[in-house]
């Protein structure tokens, strides 16, 4: 199946959520402690946003969202969908090749984070995502990501 097949589909948002509920699977590791949640997909601009909540563990020292947590945030979901992209592709598995993060705005424990991640490009086995975190309710992006994911093959 190629890229524009996946995009073109009417079931992107279940692909997404199938694979969300891998995460299910195993209660009690730190993705399923993200508690990641779907909020919407738009197959023309080729982007999955996600909500995810803020908890007091994931504080730092001084009270804002840990860099290593927001880092976790940005791979989750970024992740997610190049797993779920990895699948349609006919692949099992998209692990993390790389990953760059810009901390830009401090996100405080009383705020949701949204993330918007995009598919930049595709190759036979590399898939390149961008990722924009935002404080929910404000127009302005706390961190961003660019992400390199493998697609594993049979």
């Amino acid at each position: 199946m190629s890229i524009e097949e996946i995009f073109k589909q009417q079931d992107l948002e279940k692909n997404i959520k199938i694979t969300m509920e891998k995460i299910k699977e195993q209660p009690g590791r730190l993705n399923d402690m993200m508690n990641i949640e779907y909020s919407e997909c738009n197959a023309e601009e080729r982007t999955i946003t996600f909500e995810l909540p803020l908890f007091e563990w994931e504080m730092n020292p001084n009270d804002v969202l840990h860099g290593g947590i927001t880092a976790t945030m940005m791979d989750l979901s970024l992740g997610l969908f190049a797993n779920c992209i990895c699948r349609q592709l006919g692949g099992f598995f998209s692990p993390t090749v790389s990953l760059n993060i810009n901390y830009l705005q401090p996100i405080l424990l009383k705020d949701k984070v949204i993330i918007k991640a995009q598919l930049v490009s595709s190759g036979r086995s590399l898939l390149t995502l961008n990722g924009e975190a935002r404080v929910k309710g404000s127009d302005q992006i706390a961190a961003t990501a660019s992400a390199t994911y493998k697609v594993m093959r049979k």
